[in-house]
């Protein structure tokens, strides 16, 4: 059985119910209701539902089936900017999404947007599973309200794809209107490296590339052919400029207000829903790069030499502009922790 097959194998499982575990069995009436809301589609091998089918079974099997996990997909309860406020009202316990709609939430999570700055994904994992991980995890809650259970995985590093030409130095993006996400660290890389950054929702990006409102987009490879954006880009190139995390966030009141043993379950629970994503990300990377390669998508990986190039063009006008919404010290603190995590792993 081959890698692929082998993690789906067992991502069928504790779709199933855990492994040996099993599903919950003639479970009590739930004590605790968590309504988790995000706004992907129910696919399976997704790595953004499926790990929260993972995260179900894990929570009502821990608890005994006292915390009920009620999942509502495809954004059937709004938008992630209301799904967000529904969640820091109370209203819903629990919504998972990636860090780029938190900013209005909690600005310092901007810091994750230092174009560059893991080289590759365990770097990523060392950084995030560790204290300056934990210590996010906590402020987040203090002030906003809301706590991360662990740091999962949204595809991987985002990627710059085009109708133009393909882009292999920052001189070939002169000229070109790059969809970002509205987050400022974003279209500072993006205007650093010569392009127009043009902001645009992601359920009209692929008219808005269609019709050449913009001319490329950033985003992981999964999202990319999840978006079907083989159809209306030529060009891909992997070189990996930003990282992206998900996360499932729920609400600090609410979950403080459990039972002890209740809330370590919950916690368990996301920290395993967490490596699926990561297990997704990189199994389904590998797939959807091949799907997009057999659509005619021409792809391109920059060599080391090339994506310092990217790296020095964007990175100090992207830490000028973090360092005016974000506290410069905690900036500070990512790269050096980044350091110490690629110095630990022998990069």
């Amino acid at each position: 059985m081959n890698a692929t097959r082998t993690i789906r194998f067992l991502l069928a499982a504790l779709l199933a119910g855990g492994l040996c575990f099993g599903a919950v069995a003639s479970a009590p009436a739930a004590d605790y209701e968590m309504k988790l809301a995000h706004s992907n589609p129910e696919k399976d091998y997704s790595h953004l539902h499926s790990p929260l089918v993972v995260f179900k079974n894990e929570v009502e099997r821990r608890t005994g089936g006292h915390v009920k996990v009620s999942i509502y997909p495809n954004g059937t309860l709004g938008t992630q900017k209301a799904m967000l406020e529904q969640l820091t009202r109370g209203v819903i316990q629990a919504v998972s999404i990636s860090e780029g709609g938190l900013a209005p939430f909690y600005p310092d999570i901007a810091v994750l947007s230092i174009p560059y700055l893991f080289k590759e994904p365990d770097i990523a994992y060392e950084v995030l599973d560790g204290p300056l991980g934990d210590w996010l995890k906590e402020d987040m809650a203090k002030k906003a309200g809301i706590r991360p259970l662990a740091w999962g995985e949204d595809g991987g590093f985002r990627h710059f794809t085009d109708s133009k030409r393909m882009i292999k130095s920052p001189a070939d993006m002169r000229g070109m209107k790059i969809r970002t996400m509205p987050v400022p660290a974003h279209l500072e890389m993006v205007k650093a490296l010569g392009a127009s950054p043009t902001p645009v929702s992601w359920s009209e990006l692929y008219t808005a590339l269609q019709t050449a409102v913009a001319d490329g987009q950033e985003n992981p490879i999964a999202n990319i052919r999840i978006a079907r954006l083989d159809e209306v880009q030529k060009y891909l190139t992997l070189d990996g400029h930003l990282y992206s995390v998900v996360a499932i966030f729920v609400n600090e009141k609410w979950f403080q207000s459990l039972p002890s043993e209740y809330r370590q379950d919950i916690l368990r629970s996301g920290r395993i829903a967490a490596q699926v994503t990561r297990y997704l990300s990189r199994v389904n990377e590998s797939i959807d790069l091949a799907y997009l390669r057999s659509k005619g998508m021409q792809v391109y990986a920059p060599t080391a030499e090339e994506k310092a190039r990217f790296e020095t063009a964007t990175r100090e006008p992207v830490l000028r502009v973090l360092k005016e919404s974000v506290d410069p010290a905690l900036v500070d603190r990512v790269l050096e922790e980044t350091a110490k995590a690629e110095k630990k792993l022998g990069y």
